[in-house]
C-alpha cells in the first residue's frame, strides 16, 4: 500500500521512527502506573488477616486494615502495606481516611443533643432556608443537593475521578451555609443522600453548642469514647496513601465546610473498634443515632446517619465511606453480637469484606467504571490516529490541508496531550497498561515520520494556519494548567 502510494518511508526516517517508538515504549514502561494488589505484609490476629485474605481477593486493594469484634473481645489484623515514598505493614494503629462514615459521627452528635441538652429533633435549623430541620438533615430528607452548586465546585468535582485531586478544596463553613441556602430544594421528605445536608447540621450544631465542629465532635463523641487517634486535622504521621484502582495517588479529601460530611477525619480500625464495641453495648454518646426511623428503600432505613440494612440473615447497621484513594465501612449486628470496622487506601469498595465477616453475604464490586474504559480507549486512538493521519497526509481535502511545519508542532502538541490525560486518568486497572505502551511506540514512530519532512515542508501553507495553531497551542496550555490545578 504504502508502495503504491508513494508513501513508504526512506531508510532513514524508518529508522528515526522506530528509535522514536523504541524510545517512547522505554519512558511508557517506567511510568507505568501499577494497579493495587493486596500485599503479603500481615500484621497482627492471622486467622482474622486470612479471613480478610478470602473475602476481599488480591486485585484492587493494597493494604485492609481490620477490626472484628465479638461479644465484646477485639480482634485486629493488617494486610498490605501504606504505600506512599516508605511503605510500612499496615496495623489496627494505622491512620486512613474513613470519609463518610462520619456522617455516623455527626448524626451521634445530634441524638447526644437531643438526649442531654432537650434539642427538638424536630425543630426547625435557625438561619436555613425552608424551615428544614435538624431531623431531615441527618436524614437525608432535606431536600438539599448532593453537592454545592455553581461553577467552581462542578468543575472541581467534574475533574477529581480523573485527575485524582481534592473536589473540595478551598470550601470552607461560609461556602457551605451559602450553598445551602441559595439551593432549590427537591424531594424534600425522601431519603436522598446529601453531603451538604450533613454538613449543613454539623455546623449548625456547633454554632448551638458555641464550638467549631472538630472540637464538638472531640467533645461529645471521640474524648467519652477515649478515641484518640481520631482526628480532623492535615494528615497524620505514619498514615496509610490513597491510590486509584489505576495505581496512582490521589490528594486527601479535606475541607473545613464538609469535614461534618466526613471531609478531614482520620481513623484507625482500633479506635473504630471502640465506637463500634460502645454502639453494641449502647453505651455510646448519641447511640440513638442508629435506631431506624424513616425508610429509604425495601431493605434500608435510616436513623441520624446511621443505616440498617436487612439482609437474608437478619440486621446489620452501618455506614460506609469514600474518599479518593481511600475506602471505609463501619458496621455491626446487635442480634448476632458481632461488629466489624474495614479500613482500605484504595478505590475498591470493602463494605463487601465487613459483610462477610459479620456473617452476611453482600455483593462484590464491579472492576473498572465503563465509561472511563470508553474513554480511555477512546483517548488512545484519538492519540495514534492523529500522529498517523499526519504522517501519511499527502494529498490535500478542502477539510485536510496539506502538511506544514505548524502541522507538525499543532499534531505533536495534540498528540502529546492526549498521551498525557490517557496516563493520568485511563482505566489502567482493567486496560493492561501494555496497550498503552504500544499506542504510545506507535505514536511516537507516526510522530517521527511527520517530523522528519521538516526540511521539506513550508512553515504555514495558510495565513490563517497561524492563528489556528497558536490558539490550538493555547488551549492545550490551558487544558494542562487546569488539570495540574485540579490535582
Amino acid at each position: 500500500m504504502f508502495q503504491r502510494s508513494g508513501l513508504w518511508p526512506t531508510p532513514g526516517r524508518l529508522a528515526s521512527a522506530l528509535v522514536a517508538a523504541g524510545l517512547a515504549a522505554v519512558v511508557a514502561f517506567v511510568v507505568a502506573p501499577t494497579p493495587p494488589r493486596l500485599g503479603s505484609a500481615t500484621t497482627g490476629d492471622h486467622a482474622l488477616a486470612e479471613a480478610v485474605r478470602r473475602a476481599a481477593g488480591s486485585d484492587g486493594h493494597r493494604a485492609l486494615s481490620v477490626a472484628l469484634i465479638e461479644n465484646g473481645v477485639v480482634r485486629t489484623a493488617g494486610v498490605g502495606d501504606t504505600g506512599g515514598p516508605a511503605p510500612r505493614s499496615v496495623d489496627a494503629s494505622t491512620p486512613f481516611e474513613i470519609g463518610s462514615v462520619g456522617k455516623a459521627l455527626t448524626g451521634m452528635i445530634l441524638a447526644d443533643m437531643v438526649a442531654k441538652d432537650g434539642l427538638d429533633p424536630r425543630s426547625p435549623v435557625p438561619g436555613l432556608q425552608g424551615s428544614i430541620t435538624y431531623e431531615e438533615l441527618a436524614s437525608h430528607r432535606s431536600g438539599l443537593p448532593r453537592l454545592a452548586g455553581g461553577l467552581g465546585p462542578l468543575v472541581r468535582g467534574a475533574t477529581a475521578n480523573y485527575t485524582h485531586g481534592n473536589p473540595y478544596a478551598g470550601q470552607d463553613v461560609s461556602d457551605v451555609r451559602e450553598a445551602a441556602n441559595s439551593a432549590e430544594l427537591s424531594g424534600r421528605g425522601t431519603v436522598a443522600y446529601s453531603n451538604l445536608g450533613m454538613s449543613v447540621l454539623g455546623h449548625a450544631l456547633g454554632e448551638r453548642a458555641k464550638l467549631p465542629y472538630a472540637d464538638m465532635l472531640k467533645r461529645r463523641v471521640l474524648e467519652p469514647l477515649g478515641m484518640k487517634a481520631t482526628t480532623t486535622s492535615t494528615p497524620p504521621a505514619g498514615r496509610a496513601h490513597g491510590y486509584v484502582e489505576a495505581g496512582h495517588e490521589a490528594d486527601p479529601w479535606t475541607s473545613d465546610g464538609y469535614a461534618p460530611a466526613g471531609m478531614s477525619i482520620w481513623s484507625t480500625s482500633a479506635d473504630l473498634a471502640l465506637l463500634v464495641d460502645a454502639m453494641l453495648k449502647g453505651g455510646a454518646p448519641g447511640s440513638d443515632a442508629a435506631t431506624p426511623r424513616f425508610t429509604d428503600d425495601d431493605t434500608r432505613r435510616i436513623g441520624y446517619g446511621w443505616y440498617t440494612t436487612r439482609t437474608a440473615k437478619g440486621e446489620v447497621t452501618w455506614h460506609n465511606g469514600g474518599t479518593g484513594g481511600f475506602r471505609a465501612y463501619v458496621g455491626f449486628d446487635r442480634a448476632g453480637g458481632r461488629g466489624v470496622v474495614v479500613l482500605g487506601n484504595t478505590d475498591r469498595d470493602v463494605d463487601h469484606v465487613g459483610l462477610r465477616l459479620l456473617g452476611h453475604e453482600g455483593p462484590r464490586p464491579a472492576s473498572g467504571d465503563p465509561l472511563l474504559l470508553v474513554i480511555t480507549v477512546g483517548l488512545l486512538l484519538a492519540a495514534v490516529v492523529t500522529a498517523w493521519e499526519m504522517a501519511t497526509r499527502r494529498t490535500p481535502t478542502r477539510n485536510r490541508p496539506q502538511a506544514d511545519r505548524l502541522g507538525i508542532v499543532s499534531m505533536t502538541a495534540n498528540a502529546a496531550l492526549v498521551l498525557w490525560v490517557a496516563w493520568m486518568a485511563g482505566a489502567w486497572g482493567t486496560v493492561p497498561f501494555a496497550v498503552f505502551i504500544l499506542v504510545a511506540a506507535a505514536t511516537a514512530a507516526g510522530t517521527a515520520l511527520h517530523v522528519a519532512r521538516w526540511r521539506e515542508l513550508p512553515t504555514a501553507r495558510q495565513r490563517s494556519r497561524w492563528l489556528s495553531t497558536v490558539v490550538g497551542l493555547v488551549l492545550d496550555a490551558v487544558i494542562v494548567a487546569l488539570l495540574l490545578f485540579m490535582t
